[in-house]
């Protein structure tokens, strides 16, 4: 026999409401156990902690905590700005109204922010994000991770893991690379390789070794540099020389760097390719319909690029 318990909830401190559901279980009908509790929040500013099941929460009116813990659980924020934490699990979180932090744990999450400007981080796992409308921020984290910004002015970034973003509509900045030390001023990227894709909306896209880059509809920015590894070129693909822009970043921190020499040259294997070096060494395939030419190129120092928010630091 299985049985409730106790139900803690509704220990009210000031305005907020603390839920929490414990289940005991009687060790000899293990079977019957559930597999998750049903937990709704309060119009006031909740805490709500998940049972360890697969849980199904709603927080409700009210800025919210939700920690669903161990379970595959599905969290439903509702109005307000609320905080849902999946846990152990493979969860769904959904932020619904108001500027929402949603974050996954180390299994394959679903997060979707809905409405408003929300922050949504994969953690590990191979994750979905989509931001849906409102300006938002996406951290796939580690992972493979398909990272989707939706409607508004959106900032995806893949993290580590082979990733897929799609900007949507919306002027959107898609990182693709992978900088291990924030502090540095220096780029590196060790990633495995993503596949960016714009949208529309003028984006800025920025690649590391072994991207795809499709810019999509409208002006965007695609901005590689001196960190593309020789044997993990990126791969720039519907490239419009009318609207979009390349942009070549070089690494000046050191005081004695001069800026490389760039070279654009026809792909042997491909008419409708381009091949962009940098000192001799290739960092780029670019496929275009129109002829590229090194003046259809910007070259920019790491400080500049840097100093202007084109690059993270």
């Amino acid at each position: 026999m299985l049985f409730l318990a106790g139900l803690m909830g509704l220990i009210t401190v000031g305005a907020a409401a603390f839920i929490d559901i414990g289940v005991e279980e009687d060790s000899a009908n293990d079977e019957d156990a559930p597999a998750g509790d049903v937990i709704s929040g309060t119009p006031r500013d909740d805490l709500i902690i998940g049972s360890g099941g697969s849980d199904q929460i709603a927080g409700y009116g009210g800025d919210d905590l939700v920690e669903a813990r161990n379970g595959d659980d599905t969290v439903f924020g509702d109005s307000g700005d609320d905080t849902l934490r999946g846990g152990a699990g493979n969860d769904d979180l959904h932020g619904n109204d108001g500027d929402d932090l949603l974050a996954g744990a180390e299994d394959a999450d679903g997060l979707t922010g809905h409405n408003d400007d929300d922050i949504l981080q994969g953690g590990a796992g191979h994750d979905t994000l989509n931001g849906s409308a409102g300006g938002d921020t996406l951290f796939g984290d580690s992972g493979d991770d398909a990272v989707m910004g939706g409607l508004g002015d959106d900032l995806l970034i893949g993290g580590r893991g082979q990733d897929a973003l799609f900007g949507g509509w919306g002027n959107d900045t898609l990182d693709g690379t992978v900088d291990p030390d924030r502090q540095d001023a220096r780029i590196t990227d060790i990633d495995e390789g993503d596949y960016l894709n714009g949208g529309g909306g003028g984006d800025v896209i920025l690649a590391g070794s072994n991207d795809t880059v499709t810019p999509g509809a409208g002006r965007d920015d695609v901005i590689l540099g001196d960190w593309v590894s020789p044997d993990g070129i990126v791969d720039i693909r519907s490239f419009d020389i009318e609207d979009d822009s390349l942009l070549l970043v070089w690494d000046d921190s050191d005081a004695a760097a001069t800026a490389p020499k760039v070279a654009v040259e026809p792909d042997p294997e491909d008419l409708h390719s381009h091949l962009i070096s940098m000192d001799g060494a290739i960092v780029a395939m670019v496929q275009s319909d129109q002829l590229l030419m090194p003046g259809d190129l910007s070259l920019i120092p790491l400080s500049s690029a840097l100093a202007a928010g084109l690059t993270r630091g």
